[in-house]
């Protein structure tokens, strides 16, 4: 019963959950292809269980405080401008540091030395230009996905699935947009806000399912990398490196944390209380960051930018409140300058 306590402990803290194993393991086992058979075990149960006890916990949280959209504190939508912009430059930064190293969006995902492999760096580094610029940043969109749906010619379909994620970020930033387009753009493009709530539905829903994919594919389904992790970084089980329990095996933190991981996706894909469940990835993939290689910075910048973005939108809605809280010292500032002039 102990164990099992210490189990449901180490589920809870956030620390594990957000370090991608197959980024810091060697080379040759980075596309170690994951064990199905592990499937029918029991952490695929309790991610479940835990899953659908925290679903019907933050629904009954949802109904008390009367809204999907909370908390919603009106300084959040003076932040608006600035999500769609951090989401572009946050993907832009870290797809111009992996085209560098020859990688396609992650270090396990080498491209191969030949054309197709040069043209996926070449359209990367394309992608992250228009991103960061804003200049034809819908078109940089639109590219992303296609150098997404190439990587499936050289990757395993499992390997791209876990990065799922960048097609939400381009079908995002294609609705909402990087910047203002020039007048003649934007009327061509009127039709697109209309769809902005299924935007950011659709970025929801795929990071949810890249997490998951992820959290089976480097941990619960693949035990042996999450050796090797944790051969190379040993404080990472804090559950023996600091409070001294040897029976709390490499295997059994690595479970936990894929639990954990795995658990946030499901409730991102389900849409219950979006700005609750990301303000408690902050902490995981915030924590990790100094005790790793910059690297995991650079590969967790795209989803950072995810995460600033749908804390603002919380479920799917665009946080206008901040035309609506301007719009009386606007209207102030303009009576009074008119009273100037007219005195």
């Amino acid at each position: 019963m102990r164990k099992l306590i210490w189990l449901v402990v180490v589920a809870a803290l956030p620390a594990p959950a957000a370090a991608h194993v197959r980024w810091f393991v060697p080379e040759g086992m980075r596309l170690l292809p994951p064990d199905l058979g592990l499937i029918f075990g029991w952490p695929t149960l309790a991610v479940a269980g835990a899953s659908l006890l925290l679903f019907l916990g933050l629904r009954q949280l949802e109904r008390l405080v009367g809204s999907p959209h909370w908390p919603n504190p009106d300084f959040l939508a003076y932040m608006e401008p600035c999500a769609t912009a951090l989401l572009a430059v946050h993907t832009g930064i870290s797809l111009v540091w992996f085209a560098y190293q020859r990688n396609l969006f992650v270090p396990q995902l080498l491209l191969p030395a030949n054309l197709l492999g040069y043209f996926l760096v070449s359209l990367q580094l394309f992608v992250a230009f228009t991103f960061i610029t804003g200049l034809f940043d819908r078109a940089g969109a639109v590219l992303l996905i296609v150098a997404f749906l190439l990587g499936f010619l050289v990757f395993p379909p499992l390997a791209m699935l876990d990065q799922i994620h960048y097609v939400g970020i381009a079908v995002a930033l294609f609705v909402l947009g990087r910047t203002i387009p020039p007048e003649w753009v934007a009327q061509k493009l009127a039709w697109l806000p209309r769809y902005e709530t299924g935007a950011v539905a659709a970025l929801r829903i795929l990071t949810g399912a890249a997490l998951v994919t992820a959290a089976f594919n480097e941990k619960l389904l693949a035990p042996e990398l999450g050796r090797a992790f944790l051969a190379e970084y040993p404080h990472f089980n804090f559950m023996r490196s600091v409070f001294g329990l040897a029976w709390f095996t490499d295997d059994l933190f690595v479970t936990a944390a894929g639990i954990t991981e795995a658990t946030i996706g499901v409730l991102l894909i389900t849409g219950v209380l979006t700005r609750v469940v990301i303000l408690g990835m902050w902490v995981p993939f915030n924590l990790t960051v100094p005790l790793l290689p910059p690297v995991e910075l650079l590969g967790h910048l795209p989803i950072f930018g995810i995460m600033y973005l749908l804390l603002l939108y919380g479920s799917g809605i665009p946080p206008r409140a901040a035309a609506r809280l301007l719009e009386p010292a606007v209207k102030g500032e303009v009576e009074e300058a008119r009273r100037r002039l007219s005195g």
